[in-house]
């Protein structure tokens, strides 16, 4: 699989550019504009952060190398619970085509059990796996150590950020933002936000994105993201629309069920394919960490606690 169509069904509608520390100095221009960047997006996690929950709808469409088309249709739901310790449920759907005939779909939901993911694809078929707490956080832990978003079996990384502030904030390590002229887009207010790719990068890194710049429409309503589009020249590689958004819906338990379709529900560690990515992912981030951190499930076990 190429990294721009991993990016896009790993991360399941989040576009988001990895870290790239060969990046050169900034100007003192670059630095003011990218700071103008950055306070707004502290508005985007402002208003996230007002959110009692979300429903969404998303399509992007993209072009491979090699020439293959990607589209990809999908839906986000969030709802918070009322006290600070209530655990933020979250659910993901994603339907994807590329190609001629490859098709796909990705469904998981994000509780207190764990995590459920379905997918159908043509590799592996169908399959329902959980994921137990415990892995959870050792992923979460692992996205932080590796400042990655789009690791294996985590519901899509625009759910914790919802109205897209994640995918600006990671577009500013590789890309050099500022806020456009532009003040509206198709009649609605809004900021436009536009950057090309930062000189000095490393161009054998395989997670730099392959667009040399990018364009970000944020309504003004609600600071939610509506449009982003990833460029090659003229050539749109990938591009994402926001076709309904509705802040703080009725959202009920059934929104956050997943449909195994009949396939019998098992373990993630039972699923060689999923486990072993999750697994060399939480060890990379073991390998970067300081000297003897480890995964957050190792730290808790008792057995370690006791030096054995």
């Amino acid at each position: 699989m190429n990294r721009t169509t991993a990016n896009v069904l790993f991360s399941a509608l989040s576009l988001a550019g990895a870290v790239a520390s060969q990046a050169a100095a900034p100007a003192a221009s670059d630095t003011s504009q990218a700071n103008a960047v950055k306070s707004f997006v502290a508005k985007m996690v402002k208003a996230e952060r007002a959110l009692k929950g979300l429903r969404m709808t998303m399509e992007t469409s993209g072009r491979m190398p090699g020439g293959l088309n990607l589209k990809t249709a999908g839906e986000l739901r969030v709802l918070r619970g009322t006290q600070p310790e209530s655990l933020e449920r979250r659910f993901s759907r994603l339907e994807y085509s590329f190609g001629d005939d490859v098709r796909g779909r990705m469904e998981s939901a994000e509780t207190a059990e764990g995590i459920l993911v379905f997918e159908e694809d043509p590799a592996f078929g169908a399959v329902f796996v959980r994921i137990d707490p415990a892995v959870v956080r050792d992923l979460e832990w692992a996205g932080n150590v590796l400042q990655r978003s789009d690791l294996p079996g985590m519901v899509d990384a625009r759910a914790r950020t919802p109205l897209g502030s994640g995918l600006v904030a990671e577009m500013l390590r590789t890309f050099d933002l500022k806020i456009d002229d532009r003040e509206e887009r198709g009649g609605v207010a809004g900021t436009w936000i536009i950057g090309a790719r930062k000189a000095g990068l490393d161009d054998q890194d395989p997670d730099l994105p392959l667009a040399d710049r990018v364009e970000v429409f944020v309504r003004a309503a609600d600071y939610a993201l509506m449009e982003a589009r990833y460029l090659a020249g003229e050539d749109v590689l990938q591009h994402l629309q926001v076709t309904s958004l509705s802040v703080n819906p009725e959202l009920q338990d059934d929104d956050f069920t997943v449909d195994g379709r009949g396939v019998r529900l098992r373990g993630v560690q039972e699923h060689a394919p999923m486990w072993e990515q999750i697994e060399q992912a939480v060890q990379r981030a073991e390998d970067k960490s300081a000297d003897g951190v480890v995964r957050p499930s190792r730290r808790d076990d008792p057995e370690r606690k006791r030096g054995k």
